[in-house]
């Protein structure tokens, strides 16, 4: 009986002895932790919520009214500067610029008329004159009459006047060539009004018009935007504003790519805040 108790008792701390172990392994075995550095200098990121736009946006029109009859760009085209974009009729403005044209050409035909009269009258004060001084050296001789050397002398005076009117008449010729001139380039350049073209390099976002319609002058038909100077507008919390500068790096998120990030920096921020939203703009 000594015996089996001794053995029950072995056992029995053996199995103490089991459980003992077995509840240090698991819950007072010490256990490795990996500690992570002190970072310092972290950055602070300032979230805003945004739109896609352009720095330079243009609603461009005709500056005249008139009927669309040329159409040559669309929504989403990419165009060069100076392309044409479209064209109004412009049949009564050619007429007005043909004759403008003419006036020109008649004005021009005008100076060269008087400047024939000039010679002409020119040459009659030569002959006058000549005329004039034989009859008065006469007269001194009594070889003629008074009222011949009289009558020489009033045609030699009848002759510069003309000389001098027909001098007149070719500044007048002039005049008048340089106001038809001036005619013409105002109709060349209401001409020129009938026919749109691109200011820039850009692409078209919206045309409202199709062929066809009637344009009232300053109407939008195009608008155009440059490509070079897209930029994200975001709303930023005016109390996070304030740590936000020009020249900042800055990440950009779209939806519609939403597993792509855009770097950038900020280009500018409104001064002014929204006072209802309490936000302020900044230009990414």
């Amino acid at each position: 009986m000594t015996r089996r108790r001794l053995l029950s008792l072995l056992i029995l701390l053996s199995v103490a002895a089991a459980i003992g172990a077995g509840v240090w392994a698991l819950f007072l075995r010490p256990i490795k932790a990996q500690v992570l550095e002190i970072q310092r200098d972290v950055p602070i990121k300032v979230f805003g919520l945004g739109t896609v736009e352009a720095q330079i946006l243009s609603r461009v029109g005709f500056e005249v009214a008139g009927t669309l009859v040329e159409l040559h760009a669309d929504y989403g085209d990419q165009v060069e500067a100076g392309a044409l974009l479209a064209r109004l009729n412009s049949r009564e403005q050619e007429a007005r610029v043909a004759q403008s044209k003419a006036a020109v050409a008649q004005g021009e035909s005008a100076i060269r008329q008087a400047m024939a009269a000039v010679e002409h009258a020119q040459a009659t004060v030569t002959q006058k004159a000549q005329v004039n001084d034989r009859r008065q050296q006469l007269v001194q001789k009594g070889n003629v009459s008074t009222e011949a050397a009289e009558d020489a002398r009033a045609a030699y005076d009848i002759a510069r006047a003309d000389l001098t009117q027909a001098r007149s008449a070719v500044e007048t010729a002039r005049a008048n060539l340089e106001q038809a001139k001036a005619q013409a380039a105002f109709e060349a350049a209401r001409l020129a009004k009938y026919a749109l073209y691109a200011p820039y390099d850009a692409v078209v976002v919206s045309r409202n018009r199709e062929l066809g319609s009637m344009l009232n002058p300053g109407e939008q038909l195009f608008t155009l935007v440059d490509p070079k100077t897209v930029w994200v507008l975001a709303y930023i919390d005016e109390a996070k504003a304030g740590r936000v500068t020009v020249g900042q790096r800055a990440e950009v998120t779209l939806r519609s790519l939403a597993d792509r990030r855009f770097a950038g920096r900020v280009m500018r921020i409104d001064i002014e805040s929204d006072r209802v939203n309490e936000e302020r703009k900044v230009y990414v």
